[in-house]
C-alpha cells in the first residue's frame, strides 16, 4: 500500500508545522488547534507544531484544579462536592465539575480573562502567541475566537488554524482509556462538527479572510499510520514522519477541492464520521 507521503509530498513542506513560513515565531501568533474529543491534539500540540505559547484548554484546567489540595477543599467546604473523588469516566462527574468551575466559581472564564488582560496589555509587537485548544464544531465558535483575537491586537494574517484529523473509530478507543471520557455520542459531535467547519473553509465561496488570513493545516494523525517516533541518541524520541498539509498560506486563498485531490479526500472521509461533507 502506498504511504501518504508519496501522493502528497508536494503539498508537504518539512516536519515541522510552521506559522508564516517561520519555525517558533516568538510573538503575535494564535493558533486554533481544532479537533474533534479524543484526535490527539495534545500530541500534536508537544511533538509537532513549531511554536510555543499560552494554551487555553478547559480540560487542562480541570485537571489543574483537581490536583489543588486549596481548591478541592474550598469546593467541597463551599459545595459539599468532593472533586478529588470525581470519576471522569462518568459523564455525571464530568458534566458537575464543569458546572462548578464555570457557573459556580467562574474559574474558566477567569483564567481566560487573565490571558486576555496580559495580550492587551502588551505592545503590538510584543503580544504573547496563544494557542487555542479547541473542537471547533461549527462556525460560531470560529467567529468568536477570531473576534476575541482581533479585539486584543492580533493581526488576521497572524491567526493560524490547525486541524487534526484522526480515525474517529481510533478516537473512540483512545476516549475509552482516558482519565475524561466523553460520552460517545458527544465525541462522534465534536468530531462531525469540526469536518463540517472546515468543509467550510475550504468551500470556494468561502469568506475565511473574515475571520483569519494566516496558514491552515490539516495534520493527520491515526497512531501508527499517521506519524512515526524515532528515538534519539539522547534517549529521548523526536517525530520522524507525518502526514500533513498547509491548506492554505498566509495571505493566500485556501485549496478549493479540485486542488486537494482524490486520495486525499478519501482519507479524510475515511477518518471523519460519515456525512457527505468531503464528496
Amino acid at each position: 500500500m502506498k504511504k501518504f507521503t508519496e501522493f502528497t509530498n508536494e503539498l508537504i513542506s518539512e516536519k515541522l508545522i510552521t506559522f508564516g513560513g517561520r519555525a517558533y515565531p516568538k510573538f503575535g501568533q494564535v493558533v486554533i488547534l481544532a479537533g474533534g474529543a479524543g484526535s490527539g491534539k495534545g500530541f500534536v500540540l508537544e511533538k509537532l507544531l513549531g511554536i510555543e505559547g499560552t494554551v487555553l484548554d478547559v480540560d487542562a484546567l480541570k485537571k489543574l484544579v483537581m490536583g489543588s489540595k486549596e481548591m478541592s477543599k474550598r469546593i467541597k467546604d463551599e459545595t459539599g462536592q468532593d472533586i478529588k473523588n470525581f470519576d471522569l469516566k462518568k459523564s455525571e462527574n464530568v458534566s458537575k465539575l464543569h458546572e462548578l468551575l464555570s457557573d459556580v466559581y467562574g474559574i474558566t472564564k477567569a483564567n481566560e480573562r487573565r490571558i486576555f488582560t496580559g495580550a492587551l496589555a502588551a505592545p503590538a509587537d510584543r503580544k504573547p502567541n496563544i494557542i487555542f485548544d479547541v473542537t471547533l464544531k461549527d462556525m460560531g465558535k470560529l467567529e468568536k475566537l477570531t473576534r476575541n483575537a482581533l479585539e486584543l491586537g492580533y493581526q488576521k494574517e497572524n491567526i493560524h488554524l490547525v486541524w487534526v484529523i484522526n480515525d474517529v473509530a481510533i478516537a473512540m478507543e483512545q476516549n475509552a482509556g482516558r482519565d475524561r471520557v466523553v460520552p460517545e455520542e458527544i465525541l462522534l459531535a465534536t468530531h462531525e462538527g469540526a469536518s463540517l467547519t472546515m468543509r467550510k473553509l475550504v468551500d470556494t465561496d468561502s469568506k475565511i479572510s473574515k475571520y483569519l488570513d494566516g496558514d491552515i493545516w490539516f495534520s493527520f494523525n491515526k497512531v501508527g499510520v499517521d506519524t512515526e517516533l524515532s528515538k534519539s541518541k539522547q534517549g529521548g524520541s523526536y517525530i520522524s514522519d507525518a502526514n500533513y498539509i498547509q491548506i492554505k498560506k498566509k495571505g493566500q486563498k485556501p485549496m478549493n477541492l479540485l486542488d486537494i485531490g482524490d486520495r486525499l479526500l478519501l482519507k479524510i472521509q475515511f477518518y471523519t464520521p460519515q456525512t457527505k461533507a468531503w464528496n
